[in-house]
């Protein structure tokens, strides 16, 4: 900053800046220094009077996108009239504050009605209404109840596609198990695509979701796990290759699930922890069909581990359904799910008490696809229900 004015003028300055200390002030009588102190006034977060008279175009550009709130070419003769444009330089920042702020909060609720048209299938003026209720109902302004539907909107989202990468780590290897068998193999070869497809989308909606859920770090470690498991998943598919690919897919299934785990961990609330149980209900449903195939295609592999996977993945399905049907955040539409799924969960567990013959592998693998479509439009349900969304 370059002062000039002689010790008249800095004392006038002073005695104006003490009467308005919450407002910035920069003088730059020549052009030296005047474009770094422009630079320095975005840190300050106040309203600023820039005295500049040598200033150009794009100086005054700068400096109106750094804060300047009042321009002068000269310094004022005295310090009344100084301190009128300090007193300017305020009611016009917080004049600019209260617009910005009103229409931040008009885009949010634009996001927020989106969200519950998306969800609730609702109009737009019911929307609003519901909107509007929620406000008044939690004694908070329109916009921040906006922002807290479109960030618990945001964070369901997130935590069920984490959750589908713990489902489709195991889902994958199953398919490859399957196609091994020789169990409907070009249907098991078009769920592969499919599903390869779906992880590389989760992935990348998930790290446009960054923001909200704070999870990076471990969502770059469940990228690498993919990149491991993705090439196994190609070709003949081997005992080496199924013992291989189980392994890592493993890796993902820990890495997802830690990374679901954080997702939730940013949220609060039941609802949110309903989403994720539900999701790993989902990805039980296909483990288990897994480890059964697995069992039967590589029978000198360890047998032992593979049944205690089998018994544990039964009891935490079990225990999980009972936690859903349970679970106060209900709907009809939700029990009269839970009822097919408890139905479904029951044939697959018919199935794998004779995985050895082909026709059970064959039941096993259409149960566990059928379970999964259930789940998944289950959690579906969770993730959009009205007690997530409002909070």
């Amino acid at each position: 900053m370059a002062d000039t004015t002689g010790a008249a003028r800095r004392s006038l300055v002073q005695e104006a800046q003490e009467s308005a200390a919450e407002v910035g002030l920069l003088i730059a009588t020549a052009d030296d220094g005047l474009s770094d102190g422009l630079a320095a006034l975005a840190a300050l977060n106040r309203p600023v009077v820039c005295i500049a008279p040598h200033a150009g175009p794009a100086q005054r550009r700068q400096g109106f996108g750094a804060g300047v709130q009042v321009w002068l070419d000269a310094l004022p003769p005295s310090a009344e009239a100084l301190h009128h444009q300090l007193g300017w330089a305020c009611w016009q920042s917080a004049r600019l504050t209260t617009l910005h702020t009103q229409m931040a909060d008009r885009q949010w609720t634009d996001k927020a009605k989106g969200v519950l048209m998306a969800t609730r299938t609702l109009d737009e003026p019911a929307a609003f209404r519901l909107l509007r209720e929620a406000a008044m109902f939690s004694q908070m302004n329109l916009g921040e109840v906006s922002r807290t539907v479109v960030r618990a909107a945001a964070l369901a989202e997130a935590v069920n596609l984490a959750g589908q990468q713990r489902m489709l780590s195991q889902r994958l290897v199953k398919l490859l198990a399957q196609r091994a068998a020789a169990i409907e193999p070009r249907r098991a070869k078009a769920l592969h695509v499919e599903s390869c497809a779906r992880v590389e989308a989760n992935l990348a909606r998930l790290h446009q979701l960054a923001e909200v859920h704070g999870a990076g770090a471990t969502l770059a470690l469940t990228q690498r796990a993919w990149v491991r498991l993705r090439p196994l998943l190609v070709g003949k598919p081997s005992a080496a290759v199924l013992t291989e690919a189980d392994a890592a897919a493993e890796g993902l299934l820990a890495l997802s699930e830690h990374l679901t785990g954080e997702i939730e961990a940013a949220g609060a609330g039941k609802p949110l922890h309903l989403v994720n149980l539900c999701g790993r209900q989902r990805m039980l449903s296909q483990r288990l069909a897994k480890d059964a195939l697995l069992a039967d295609l590589l029978p000198g592999n360890a047998p032992g581990i593979a049944h205690g996977r089998i018994t544990e993945g039964l009891m935490a399905f079990e225990a999980g359904l009972v936690e859903l049907e349970t679970a106060p955040l209900s709907s009809a539409e939700i029990r009269a799910l839970l009822v097919e799924v408890r139905d479904e969960g029951g044939r697959l567990l018919r199935s794998l008490r004779d995985v050895q013959g082909a026709e059970a592998a064959a039941g096993l693998a259409r149960s566990s696809e059928l379970l999964l479509g259930q789940l998944d439009q289950l959690t579906g349900l969770y993730q959009q229900s009205l007690q997530l969304i409002l909070g």
